[in-house]
């Protein structure tokens, strides 16, 4: 082992793996440290007795371009499994039932979801006008001035729940939702600018990208890339690092490693306890960022004991509603191999920042500010890097491609001579 590595990645979840995959390629001296017993972070899969139920994601969107690149170069394009199209239709808790969320124009005139009113307020949505220059709304104030409060309650809260564990009423329309905050500072509105968008290239609401997950399960994905990265130990926390040199010394319970260079993809309260000594201002600040952890209940049944068809992706439900969920997925509907024959699997999932009966969270920080904490840790301490699904995108093509960015600027670096 060299003394002094090129880069040492801390945390081996997928945008620490990730990294360190793509440095690797690019010809640099590459090693992963991670406090758990096993890589993967939040991916993470259970196979038993002909099950396979995700115990975090169960799918991933190839809507960002790193996504089919990493599965590509990796090697696992033969393992790769596109969702079934049964995954396009979605459900919505209502009533004790499940409805059908519309799929167009035709089936949103005759949803119950939405009563009579509501649908008509919607004709009034192109006239609104734009909120007031600089003012910073919540995704909730956003829908009930643009769309009114049934969508709010029983299409865009719950979707924001499930997506982000998240509460409307605290989360940033701009930084939480962007794609939709554009529609209106571009166009005017959401129906003027889903018009122009069809136009152009693509709808401007969803993510794009076809869903995804691989023949063993997600957790494959983080394993193969250890296995190519293969200088990867886990077990192996970092307790502190500090300045050595042209480069840093990371501590960590059985010794000093020395590095040039530090990508740091951790949590963000790991982080702040690495970061006390190095920058102790900045730790504090990543110290109040909150998590919304979410509890996940895998459940395998017979066909016969479950009345629904499960003919789509899953279901919301919102929190009006009598059912203490944020929603359910059905797995076995999605992929083949998830449930033996003749049985079914079902995710249901509960907790996140609107039910604090359940879990206890605290707020959410501004996505700007870690932004802006990002650029001022690279100022103060060049060569340390960060990485993580709290800096710029909760979701797991977020992380790779936020990662692969990561590994691309630090290459280029290198050729220039500056790591």
């Amino acid at each position: 082992m060299p003394e002094t590595r090129d880069v040492l990645v801390v945390g081996a979840g997928i945008s620490g793996l990730t990294a360190a995959f793509h440095l690797l390629r690019g010809g640099l001296d590459v090693a992963v440290i991670e406090a758990a017993g096993r890589v993967g972070g939040a991916i993470r899969t259970l196979r038993e007795g002909g099950w396979t139920f995700e115990q975090g994601p169960n799918t991933v969107l190839e809507s960002r371009p790193a996504v089919g690149r990493l599965i590509r170069e990796a090697g696992l394009e033969e393992r790769k499994l596109a969702a079934s199209t049964s995954a396009k239709k979605r459900f919505l808790w209502q009533g004790d039932r499940l409805l059908p969320l519309p799929s167009g124009p035709g089936s949103f005139l005759t949803t119950p979801l939405f009563p009579a009113s509501a649908k008509l307020r919607l004709l009034r949505e192109p006239w609104i006008g734009r909120a007031p220059e600089g003012a910073e709304e919540s995704i909730a104030g956003f829908v009930r001035r643009r769309l009114g409060q049934a969508f709010l309650d029983y299409a865009v809260g719950p979707f924001v729940s499930g997506v982000y564990a998240g509460d409307p009423e605290r989360l940033s329309v701009r930084w939480a939702v962007p794609r939709i905050y554009a529609l209106e500072r571009d166009h005017g509105g959401l129906i003027r600018g889903a018009l122009a968008k069809r136009k152009g290239a693509g709808s401007g609401f969803g993510p794009g990208g076809g869903m995804i997950s691989l023949d063993g399960g997600l957790e494959e994905l983080p394993r193969w890339l250890a296995e190519v990265v293969e200088q990867v130990r886990t077990g192996v926390a970092c307790r502190g690092l500090r300045i050595d040199g042209r480069g840093f010394a990371v501590e960590t319970a059985q010794e000093t490693l020395r590095t040039r260079e530090v990508v740091l993809a951790v949590p963000a309260d790991a982080l702040a306890e690495i970061l006390a000594a190095a920058s102790e201002g900045r730790s504090r600040a990543f110290a109040e960022i909150p998590y919304a952890p979410v509890v996940v209940a895998s459940y395998g049944c017979r066909r016969a004991d479950v009345r629904h068809p499960l003919d789509g992706f899953g279901f919301l439900a919102p929190r009006k509603e009598s059912l203490r969920l944020l929603g359910g997925l059905f797995p076995s509907t999605l992929y083949p191999d998830r449930a033996p024959e003749g049985h079914v699997a079902i995710a249901a999932f509960a907790g996140g920042r609107t039910d604090p009966g359940i879990l206890d969270l605290d707020d959410a920080l501004h996505a700007a500010l870690l932004a802006d904490l990002d650029r001022a840790l690279e100022r103060e301490l060049p060569g340390l890097h960060l990485a993580g699904s709290f800096l710029g995108g909760v979701s797991v093509p977020d992380c790779i491609q936020n990662a692969t960015d990561l590994a691309e600027r630090i290459l280029a670096a290198a050729r220039e001579g500056r790591v």
